[in-house]
């Protein structure tokens, strides 16, 4: 199928590879932008050293601008259909989610959606050991019954309960410095 011709699916493929390829050179401009660059003892860029950097010309930028945010401001927004989805502490607060449920101590909470008697909500910064200990401890404490344990330690864990009219999940994963917890809750 040609360019010009055929279905709308072909137009939506081609700007999503627009998309992938525009987010991977802002990549790398920001990859490159965060280079240390090499210099001369009178502080003049230098050649290329054995790290295989490579110097710059004068007058072009090295770095990115110190003012930009660094987080998402906190939103709630209604989705058609009766759907929400909200970011930051705003999505404990979603339908499904007990207001007193136990969250890992150092833990952010990135996102959560909602809709009819499920939601989904997403945790940071805590490892999956942690995250796991935690919710081991803290979920009978809170009158809740861990039906499944399940860990690879050091990888991965998945964690189900049920209590309060509510049964769900807790997966949580963790590869060197990169952790994610995801927690499902369902109305009974």
């Amino acid at each position: 199928m040609g360019a010009s011709g055929g279905s709308g699916g072909h137009a939506g493929t081609t700007r999503h590879r627009m998309a992938v390829a525009a987010v991977g050179c802002g990549l790398a401009v920001l990859l490159l932008g965060a280079c240390d660059e090499p210099t001369s003892p009178g502080g003049t860029p230098g050649p290329a050293g054995p790290s295989g950097s490579v110097s710059l010309p004068g007058g072009l930028p090295t770095s990115l601008p110190t003012g930009l945010p660094t987080a998402l401001p906190s939103i709630s927004a209604s989705l058609p259909g009766g759907g929400q989805v909200a970011t930051g502490r705003d999505a404990l607060k979603a339908a499904n989610v007990p207001a007193d449920f136990p969250i890992p101590p150092g833990a952010e909470v990135g996102a959560g959606t909602s809709r009819n008697n499920e939601s989904v909500l997403t945790l940071s910064g805590v490892s999956d050991n942690a995250v796991a200990a935690f919710y081991r401890q803290a979920l009978p404490a809170a009158g809740y019954t861990i039906t499944s344990d399940n860990q690879i330690a050091g990888l991965a864990a998945s964690i189900a309960f049920e209590g309060h009219g509510l049964k769900g999940t807790i997966g949580t994963a963790g590869i060197g410095t990169a952790n994610g917890t995801v927690l499902t809750f369902q109305k009974q």
